[in-house]
């Protein structure tokens, strides 16, 4: 007779699957489910409760299997790939909660959802893999009807993401009783038609502000537990006063958070209306608040319970206030130094950010924790820095600015740094650039509780290993220094870590004359992986490609006898076949290599390559600096904006390259705004393909992009392109050729003209060229952009600079020859020679050594 163990009761199972669902186990969970009835409940009750952080989102990777049934419709038409199993199951997760809000699952899934986060779906709806094969899965049955469509190519229909994920979600919202957390592109009467259904809200993360417009009354009648509110931008005229309406609307001492990312035009009523909310509001973030804003920072004057505050001027239009408007000044400060309970402060890129941060260290009663300035010089910080020695409670700071070689400014900031013992995270970018051996040491001896350290440094040599070993509790260690270290040296360090180091990340970017061999950088990376199972990173300035990026842009200004200075900010690991991988330069170190070249040499033109580089052109004495590398950071970003402004804003040739010709990935989403925002505004030609156009104009909120059906469509692409900064627009229309008609060919053999459009306040110029049937275009963007920068150089106007480089690319294009086995690069010296003889007398003699007495003898 078998024996029957006895089963759990159902309470003592169901508070298993919570604690699983605090430690956000969904692996378990799942498998739970899968176990038996007793515990299908429990577990998939908490399983939906957290499907925002299911690992098949995003294209995560999870050991949820798709069922026999879905994989069926896809796999006897075609084998899955891995990543289109990493979709499907992605997909799988959204259907299933949407089906179930329709009644159409043996669980109601949707009832247990507490986060809802439509960013996701929306995503899930763009990304290629979804196409096809899955989207026709996704929409079948009862959700055919739910798919929206918007015009497309050739008056085609195409799935329109962003409405669709709306549509979807008005299904979920329906069967959503304890939906906590609401987030995504939701539009304006979406949100009034849900707000009703969610009477458990506490959070909104919006993209668009303008979402929020009639919502107040509505929350304040639904929902009592709202808190928590973001969104991304309100750039409308009317944004101060109506969201100064919604907070009016809202139930009064209620909102805890507001977070604001990106340009907004919220000022001094929206600022006054916070005073509803002045007992209850703990954390403010503030983006891009402008001029317009930082004058009205004093109406927040009785919001002083804040733990939390962050202001951030990424427009760069804001006015050194303590000079320009010392009233103002003095209010805002009266405000800051009232707020007591602050905890952790941020100003990034306010000029004068340094002034409103010393009265608030100088307050015997605030105890900060967290600390971070950023965009200040150290000549104009001494004050600052003084007063940071007061803030003995600091766990964490970050400060970022202009390094000063002069005088004591290095000496005054690291006294009040060595003061700070709390500190377990230092970040130093920029403003330690000219920290020494010594310097550094006296810090690691310093500040023994130290867990991750980022510094810059000059001189910097093996004598600083003994004081870093000191660390006990080190856990990341970045050093961006013009440095001289050896293989003994790293390794000496490393066998004196502890277990308190375990995990340890050793990054440095080293000069390129201080290598480390690949064998000695095996031996460290071995030996760091034994004793603390920790990693070590090691890159100098070089890039493997030569058809494309910073390689390609030298030999460009070099056929163009201009003068190439590089600044690389990523290296990657590619070939003819596509982009293997990218090792991303630290921003302060990208700084130093701009102003270490035009410091001593100057510049006539910059060309900016967003994954690629800087460059600067010259003829004989003609300058030219291409960056090199992806911006692939909004620091990056920043510190080329940065160099940009403070060298005088030369002439920009700024190529926004996002997709390479490959079809590889190059520019993270997350960098585009800033791109956008800061290099925009600084630049001459902007030469995106169609693709990077359309990526900017969706980020800047744009509604109605054309697509691309005939020339005017081009034009039409750069006119929404203009307003964003550019003097000229150059858009490349090589991706998308026309046939005899300029129309879109529906064959790939009635290819027949590129059109290119130029386009500036009072001119547009079409540039036309035959379409080239090779496949030899590796790099042509990049080339194309070096070349008008080159031609800049050389004196020509941009018309004409644009239309030599199109003659310039072209040629490359028919005269290049075969390299590797896909995509090759363009010739780039198709005009060049090398002469037979030098231009001028050699004084160089070959004689015979067996041959010659004279110099054997020594005579």
């Amino acid at each position: 007779m078998p024996i029957m163990l006895p089963s759990l009761p159902d309470d003592i199972l169901y508070m298993i699957c919570t604690q699983l669902w605090h430690q956000r186990d969904f692996d378990t969970l799942y498998h739970g489910a899968l176990a038996g009835k007793q515990l299908a409940v429990p577990a998939l009750t908490n399983l939906y409760r957290m499907h925002d952080v299911s690992p098949v989102t995003n294209r995560g990777s999870s050991d949820v299997d798709i069922s026999a049934q879905d994989r069926a419709k896809i796999t006897n038409k075609a084998r899955l790939n891995q990543e289109e199993v990493m979709i499907m199951r992605w997909a799988q997760l959204w259907r299933t909660i949407i089906t179930s809000a329709l009644g159409k699952t043996l669980f109601p899934y949707s009832r247990y959802i507490r986060t809802l986060n439509l960013e996701d779906l929306e995503e899930l709806l763009q990304d290629p893999k979804f196409k096809n094969r899955i989207s026709s899965m996704f929409f079948d049955g009862e959700l055919a009807a739910h798919r929206v469509e918007t015009s497309g190519p050739k008056s085609t229909l195409k799935l329109d993401p962003a409405r669709t994920s709306n549509t979807l979600g008005d299904i979920i919202t329906t069967s959503t009783p304890i939906l906590e957390e609401l987030s995504g592109k939701i539009e304006n009467d979406a949100l009034l038609r849900w707000i009703p259904r969610t009477p458990r809200l506490r959070l909104l993360n919006l993209w668009e502000g303008g979402a929020l417009v009639g919502a107040g009354p509505l929350l304040r009648q639904h929902c009592h537990q709202f808190k928590t509110l973001s969104f991304w931008a309100w750039d409308h005229d009317d944004a101060d006063r109506k969201f100064a309406d919604f907070l009016n609307e809202i139930n009064p001492q209620t909102l805890s958070s507001l977070e604001i990312f990106s340009i907004s035009k919220i000022g001094a009523e929206s600022f006054l209306a916070l005073s509803c909310h002045r007992d209850s509001l703990k954390e403010l973030k503030l983006g891009s608040i402008g001029s317009t804003a930082m004058h009205s920072l004093h109406m927040l004057a009785g919001c002083t319970n804040l733990t939390t505050l962050l202001l951030t001027d990424d427009t760069n239009r804001s006015v050194y206030l303590k000079t320009a408007h010392h009233d103002i000044f003095l209010e805002i400060v009266a405000w800051l130094t009232s707020c007591k309970k602050l905890r952790s402060v941020t100003i990034r890129k306010i000029r004068g950010g340094q002034d409103l941060m010393t009265p608030i260290l100088l307050a015997n009663d605030i105890h900060l924790a967290n600390l971070e300035l950023r965009g200040y010089a150290m000549a104009d910080g001494r004050d600052f820095h003084q007063a940071l020695a007061n803030q003995t409670s600091l766990q964490e700071l970050q400060l970022q600015g202009d390094s000063d070689e002069g005088g004591d400014g290095v000496a005054t900031l690291v006294e009040s740094l060595s003061q700070l013992v709390n500190l377990t995270d230092l970040r130093l970018q920029d403003i330690s650039d000219y920290f020494t051996d010594e310097v550094l040491g006296r810090l690691a001896r310093s500040l023994p509780k130290l867990e991750g350290w980022y510094t810059s440094g000059w001189g910097v040599t093996d004598a600083i290993w003994g004081d870093m070993a000191l660390l006990k509790s080190l856990r990341r260690l970045d050093i961006a220094a013009l440095s001289r270290f050896t293989a003994n040296g790293i390794l000496d360090f490393i066998l004196n870590l502890g277990a308190g180091n375990k995990g340890l990340v050793l990054a440095i970017v080293n000069d390129v004359d201080c290598d480390l061999t690949e064998r000695e950088q095996t031996t460290i990376k071995e030996t760091i992986s034994a004793q603390v199972d920790g990693r070590f990173e090691f890159h100098l300035q070089r890039d493997s490609s030569g058809g494309a990026g910073l390689e390609a842009d030298q030999k460009v200004i070099a056929a163009h006898q201009c003068y190439a200075m590089t600044a690389t900010t990523a290296l990657t690991a590619q070939n003819t076949q596509g982009v293997l991988d990218i090792h991303y330069v630290p921003s302060a170190f990208v700084s130093k290599q701009i102003d270490a070249c035009i410091d001593d040499i100057g510049v006539d033109v910059v060309k900016i390559g967003v994954p690629g580089y800087f460059p600067n052109l010259s003829a004989s004495d003609l300058m030219m600096f291409p960056i090199a590398g992806m911006l692939a950071s909004a620091e990056t970003v920043d510190a080329v904006a940065q160099a940009l402004e403070k060298h005088g804003r030369p002439t920009c040739v700024l190529d926004p390259v996002m997709v390479a010709t490959t079809g590889a990935q190059l520019l993270p989403n997350a960098a585009v705004t800033n791109v956008r925002t800061r290099l925009l505004p600084l630049t001459t030609v902007l030469t995106p393909n169609l693709s990077e156009a359309r990526l900017l104009l969706e980020n800047a909120g744009t509604k109605s992009i054309p697509e691309i059906n005939s020339p005017g469509d081009l034009v039409q692409i750069a006119t929404l392109l203009k307003p964003m900064g550019p003097k000229y627009i150059l858009i490349k229309g090589g991706h998308l050729p026309f046939n005899s008609h300029y129309q879109v060919p529906q064959e790939a053999e009635n290819r027949k003209f590129v059109v290119d459009v130029l386009h500036t306040d009072d001119k547009t110029t079409l540039f036309i060229t035959d379409f080239s049937h090779s496949k030899n275009t590796h790099g042509t963007g990049c080339s194309l952009a070096s070349a008008i920068a080159s031609n800049l150089a050389r004196g020509d106007q941009v018309p004409d600079a644009v239309e030599k480089a199109c003659r310039y690319v072209k040629a490359g294009i028919k005269t290049s020859f075969n390299l590797g086995h896909g995509s090759g690069p363009i010739n780039h010296f198709h005009s060049l020679a090398m002469a037979r003889e030098p231009p001028c007398e050699s004084s160089l003699r070959v004689r015979d050594w067996n041959l010659d007495k004279e110099l054997e003898s020594g005579r």
